[in-house]
């Protein structure tokens, strides 16, 4: 990796160069996200509004940096999963960008979301009559349908009534109509497209009521690459932006996308090179014998590390070389460095991306751990600097 100067591109989230006493980093390559987004616009077709999703803090991954590059990239808003993350997009300077928060809102909160100038979702009655009560302008709102998720919004069977009610409430605007129906199979492709000839059903009987909506949306990452078929003229993509695949490879071709995460690495900072034969104590015998040396990186539980479960082995990439990981405590991590060539003090390790020709990926480290990809990008979330290349 090469050095940090003012003439490289890589600085942290503060544009300073990263501190060279902390040892692990995140690598955000944004030309990947660009590629990506560019890819969905293809995908979606010409006319299609693209919403792209930076929930949980753009899944960990630098959501100043991110909510301005989608806004540069053209995309008609920006969807955020909580007031924390819409006001951090407000604070990258993106002020006249429209931000639509998914929900995790009391009525009392609406206040806040208005004087921030944000579209909140309203998926209660209780959340529109508190629009309505609290200004005296037209508010823009979305209202979410529950087509079949069984999580937030107004059931299906019961909102068109809802949203007609909801437009008629003074001061209130209803901008959007959305639902969310995420799937990972075939049989959940099938449950999606079902559910989705449902909400367009609910659209079409509000229009020929006489309510127009302008904005509508059924689609998020796994739809629009499996390619459900809807009505709407607008997708909320968001794994799929970032390189992470939303489906099984059986299922939808996801070769073109790029990983927006390109690496996570950390340093050898200790070695054992008399490692062979050898039970440590504290973490009891290791799943296979080790003939070589050991050598430990700064990169634990604090820092969103995990172990591997029963019956895996995790990896990570010394000089080219797969050293598996051995055991992994709070603040560090031991690794078998028998195989690799002459290990040093400050060689740096890839826990995840490319070395040589080697490769780790968010699915290897997910598949390890026997978890989601998501949980694996969140519990990394804010625990070390990024890197970001531009």
């Amino acid at each position: 990796m090469k050095p940090l100067t003012a003439e490289t591109s890589e600085r942290d989230r503060a544009g300073r160069p990263v501190d060279p006493t902390i040892l692990n980093r995140m690598e955000i390559d944004l030309k990947a996200l660009d590629h990506n987004f560019r890819l969905v616009r293809k995908i979606v077709g010409p006319g299609v509004r693209i919403h792209p999703s930076v929930k949980s803090g753009a899944y960990g991954l630098a959501i100043s940096d991110v909510a301005q590059r989608f806004a540069a990239l053209g995309a008609e808003a920006i969807s955020c999963g909580s007031y924390e993350d819409a006001r951090t997009v407000r604070d990258a300077g993106l002020t006249d960008t429209d931000v639509v928060v998914f929900g995790t809102i009391l009525p009392s909160g609406i206040p806040a979301y208005l004087d921030l100038n944000l579209i909140p979702t309203v998926h209660n009655m209780e959340l529109a009559e508190a629009v309505s009560s609290c200004t005296t302008r037209p508010a823009r709102v979305y209202v979410k349908v529950d087509a079949g998720l069984g999580r937030l919004g107004f059931p299906i069977r019961t909102a068109e009534a809802a949203i007609l009610k909801i437009a008629r409430m003074p001061n209130v605007v209803v901008e959007g109509i959305y639902t969310h129906l995420p799937f990972s199979d075939a049989d959940g492709a099938r449950w999606a497209q079902e559910r989705t000839a449902l909400f367009d059903a609910l659209i079409d009987r509000l229009r020929r009521g006489g309510l127009s909506v302008p904005v509508t949306q059924a689609r998020s990452s796994p739809g629009v690459i499996f390619g459900i078929n809807d009505s709407c003229n607008s997708v909320a993509p968001g794994g799929a932006l970032y390189g992470k695949p939303p489906l099984a490879n059986d299922l939808a071709d996801f070769s073109a996308f790029r990983p927006v995460l390109s690496a996570i690495r950390s340093r050898l900072i200790h070695i054992s090179p008399d490692a062979a034969d050898r039970t440590p104590g504290m973490f009891g015998r290791y799943a296979h014998r080790v003939t070589g040396a050991t050598g430990v990186i700064p990169f634990g539980r604090k820092d969103g590390n995990d172990a591997a479960r029963s019956g895996h082995t995790s990896f990570a990439i010394v000089k080219g070389v797969k050293a598996p990981v051995l055991a992994v405590s709070s603040e560090q991590s031991v690794l078998d460095l028998s195989n690799v060539p002459d290990p040093k003090l400050g060689d740096d390790v890839t826990i995840l991306g490319r070395d040589g020709e080697l490769e780790v990926t968010l699915p290897d480290l997910a598949r390890w751990r026997e978890t989601g990809m998501n949980d694996v990008l969140l519990m990394m979330s804010g625990r070390m600097p990024q890197v970001i290349r531009q």
